[in-house]
């Protein structure tokens, strides 16, 4: 793990976020942050350049195939000695991948074939093609959000269904943030929860679609390189 510096002034200077993903609007503009993320030292900005990467990609299209999603993470893994933005990815491949393994049972295919665990088999992949008929893959008590994902999701009403990983990732992550106060740490967390309020409130009107990508190019990224 990366050693976690002290941000007294920078955690302090970014205002509480709504209790509820879907609450509202964002407490701080996109400009506003930027500026205040330049606070960060040349090893944090790199991290957070590199983990901004990583959710812009993953807000594209769910059409990339489980190829590229896990070479994608791996890659990234390979890469990224912090414990807290490993973890940060490795849910979001692994919620990501779920929800691939349930679009592609609707489409009458089989069980998918990737592995979150380099040159081994994957004990997930082995629970979905032992499972594959089951209901929700017998993964209803672990992955909880699941059940209301597949109901929205046979019912065609995929606002909602996104609705659900939404709010189970704000839910873990808020568990996280709780566990940081003045760190690199608390950055970090304040900044994927930061993109999914700007991410729901935004999704309708396409309004600041590019916001986070700003975060990797404007602030992280000839910033990162200059200073």
């Amino acid at each position: 793990m990366t050693h976690s510096r002290s941000y007294y002034t920078l955690v302090a200077s970014l205002p509480a976020l709504p209790s509820r993903f879907d609450a509202g609007r964002v407490p701080i503009s996109w400009p506003t942050l930027r500026d205040r993320l330049r606070m960060l030292e040349l090893p944090d900005a790199k991290v957070t350049r590199q983990i901004g990467r990583f959710f812009l990609w993953a807000r594209q299209s769910l059409d990339q195939t489980d190829a590229q999603v896990i070479e994608r993470y791996h890659e990234l893994m390979r890469h990224t000695p912090n414990s807290l933005v490993r973890h940060l990815i490795h849910s979001r491949t692994e919620s990501r991948l779920l929800i691939s393994a349930v679009r592609r049972h609707r489409m009458g295919l089989g069980p998918p074939d990737w592995s979150l665990r380099a040159g081994t088999d994957d004990p997930l992949v082995s629970h979905l093609k032992k499972n594959w008929s089951e209901p929700n893959f017998s993964l209803g008590a672990r992955y909880r959000w699941m059940e209301a994902f597949v109901k929205h999701y046979d019912q065609g009403d995929m606002r909602m269904a996104q609705w659900v990983t939404f709010n189970e990732r704000w839910r873990d992550w808020t568990r996280i943030a709780e566990r940081y106060n003045f760190t690199f740490e608390a950055v970090i967390v304040y900044l994927v929860r930061w993109e999914i309020v700007d991410r729901w409130t935004s999704q309708n009107a396409e309004v600041g679609k590019a916001r986070f990508a700003n975060l990797i190019k404007e602030t992280l990224g000839e910033y990162a390189e200059s200073r």
